[in-house]
């Protein structure tokens, strides 16, 4: 026969528990509801009969004020007074008479009924009499004892009615004890009868359920041959013959394929170890779960002991923080190589850079996902690129003094060109373009190395927009002219004079028109747009927006932030198809860096209709210049 389930004995139980406190508690309800119910009544019976037997003695103790007015006194009122006074102790009496439901109270009414009997018929027999000389002596000779009789037999009902509220009282007390008798050997009973389920449950349940954790905790280390005894048929005797089933069976696979996991863990950790850059491998609960030799190498030479979690990571704290946010998957993989946010670490004397790139690996955990940190030495790499910073900076110093000659060479050529010929002329203009052109490239090389420098200073003065966007309109528009594009412009009226770099912002928008003119094809068009937009930028401040909108091929989305970088090109993403294009790649960076020095932004996007490229930049507005402040 098959035993009883583990769920039905806890239902069984349960239900025991429940129906052995559920007759405490109604016991309890019942008894002490009947003993609330006997204890409101008599103590309402016992007001209402002290209240009907003070009734009764007043009524009788103004009938005899009224009798002995009458005595003296035979006048109507009189009389009529003395028949009130006797109706009310009769309607006293009656009233006394129906809470009169015990036998000894009832027997005494009934004497207390006799001495007002008597008690009347004594005082009309005093009242027939007429008055005489000794009335009053035969009143209280005769009358006024009847009188104190039947006051003093309302008093022993009331002593009587007294002592059976007292009898109810002790009736009440010893009920309340014998119900909390019951209810206490009824919680007796349950708190025993609760010890022996928890005894029970401990050997049933507990017991395997033990046994069950041992035998899990020395699979987990390996013990394959550990077995759970099966001593039940019910839900944890199942439970235990699965887990056996699932022993054996892990001890099976662990057999067949413990070599091959081996080899795969042997594989991966020699692969890791064959990299030549340090890596570390996160989980997804931001622990390390795997170094590999170069990372703890490095780790050794810069004096850091092995990390267990991110936070221990000797990284500056804006790296941790994306490390966090790529966990969390709040970023994505960090963007190509740049130099500039490589870190400094000092390893055995010397200073090395170190390349970060974190990489996301989902799956490490169920809805979440690890992450690979790769720290690429690229000390080698920053070397080269500092001596080519200085390269350009002292090419582009040692080209300044030459240039400055040849420029005013060609332009006293220039002032007395009247015995020259036209075509002399010409290719003297044409050279003068072209030392101008060389300037203007040196000149940006040397703002690209004082940015690398930190040295960029910028001379700030009151800057007629007006006047700067005119006069770099005009400057430029020959060249739109030779390669047939046509330029035109939207400035808005009354634009702020700004406290800026007139001379920076000149190359600023130089750059991004020439950079325009280069990759929009003959007969497009490039529209110049400039605007204040008041209450528009960081925390309701006004800025002035310049945007520059071509008709040419465009930017691909993903390059749009990237042609902001130093010597980036878009054509060398593009194949050969736009390798007629020429430029250092400098333009727009230095565009970026000038406009954020002021406290601006620029951007590149599509242009209207996704057809173009527009790049827009926009300027503080300082509320000294802003024409609506004044």
């Amino acid at each position: 026969m098959r035993r009883t389930g583990l769920r039905a004995r806890f239902i069984w139980t349960g239900a025991l528990l429940i129906s052995v406190t559920f007759a405490s508690g109604l016991y309890s309800a019942i008894t002490f509801s009947r003993l609330a119910r006997v204890t409101g009544e008599t103590l309402r019976d016992t007001d209402d009969t002290t209240a009907a037997t003070s009734r009764l003695t007043s009524s009788l103790e103004r009938e005899d004020d009224a009798l002995l007015v009458r005595l003296t006194d035979e006048s109507e009122p009189a009389r009529e007074d003395l028949l009130a006074e006797r109706q009310s102790v009769e309607t006293a009496f009656m009233q006394l008479s129906t809470l009169l439901t015990d036998p000894v109270e009832q027997h005494i009414a009934s004497d207390l009924r006799r001495d007002i009997d008597s008690y009347h018929e004594a005082g009309d027999q005093l009242v027939a009499a007429g008055p005489r000389s000794d009335g009053i002596s035969r009143y209280h000779r005769d009358v006024n004892p009847l009188l104190r009789a039947a006051v003093q037999r309302a008093g022993h009902i009331r002593d009587e009615h007294f002592n059976g509220t007292q009898r109810a009282a002790l009736f009440a007390r010893d009920e309340s004890r014998r119900a909390t008798r019951a209810v206490a050997l009824l919680s007796l009973g349950a708190l025993a009868l609760s010890v022996l389920v928890a005894l029970r449950v401990s050997r049933v349940v507990i017991e395997p359920l033990r046994q069950l954790t041992e035998s899990a905790e020395a699979i987990r280390h390996g013990d394959f041959d550990r077995r759970v005894r099966t001593e039940s048929a019910d839900e944890l005797g199942q439970l235990a013959s699965t887990f056996n089933r699932m022993a054996e069976d892990l001890a099976e696979f662990r057999k067949s394929n413990l070599g091959e996991v081996i080899r795969a863990k042997e594989t991966l950790e020699a692969t890791l170890t064959a990299l030549p850059d340090a890596v570390v491998v996160i989980d997804a609960e931001g622990g390390i779960a795997s170094l590999n030799a170069a990372a703890d190498q490095l780790l050794r030479e810069i004096g850091a002991q092995r990390p267990n979690r991110i936070d221990e990571l000797p990284l500056p704290a804006g790296t941790l923080a994306l490390l966090r946010d790529v966990l969390a998957g709040r970023a994505a993989p960090t963007p190509t190589v740049d130099l500039g946010a490589a870190l400094s670490l000092s390893a055995r004397g010397e200073t090395r850079k170190l390349l970060p790139r974190i990489l996301p690996v989902p799956g490490l955990a169920e809805g979440r996902q690890g992450a690979v940190l790769v720290l690429y030495d690229v000390t080698e790499l920053a070397r080269l690129d500092e001596m080519r910073s200085e390269l350009v900076a002292v090419a582009s110093h040692e080209f300044g003094t030459p240039l400055t000659t040849l420029r005013m060479t060609l332009l006293m050529m220039g002032e007395s060109g009247g015995s020259r010929s036209t075509r002399q002329q010409d290719l003297l203009a044409t050279a003068l373009v072209g030392v101008e052109q060389l300037a203007t490239t040196v000149d940006e090389f040397l703002d690209l190395t004082r940015i690398e420098a930190g040295r960029l200073r910028l001379n700030f003065d009151r800057v007629n927009l007006d006047a700067l966007l005119a006069e770099t309109l005009r400057s430029i528009r020959t060249r739109y002219e030779e390669a047939k594009l046509e330029l035109n412009a939207a400035i808005a009226e009354r634009l702020p004079t700004l406290r800026a770099d007139g001379v920076r912002l000149k190359v600023v928008l130089s750059n991004i028109l020439t950079n325009a003119a280069k990759y929009t094809p003959p007969g497009g068009r490039v529209h110049v747009e400039a605007s204040w937009l008041q209450n528009a930028g960081m925390e309701g401040a006004s800025v002035v927006q310049i945007a520059v909108t071509d008709t040419g091929r465009g930017v691909p989305p993903d390059l749009r932030e990237r042609i902001f970088d130093k010597f980036f090109r878009v054509e060398h993403h593009r194949g050969a198809e736009e390798t007629g294009v020429r430029g250092s790649g400098i333009g727009l960076y230095l565009a970026r860096q000038v406009v954020e020095a002021h406290g601006g932004r620029i951007r590149c996007e599509a242009g209207p209709d996704g057809a173009g490229t527009r790049i827009a930049f926009t300027l503080p507005v300082d509320r000294a210049t802003d024409p609506a402040k004044t």
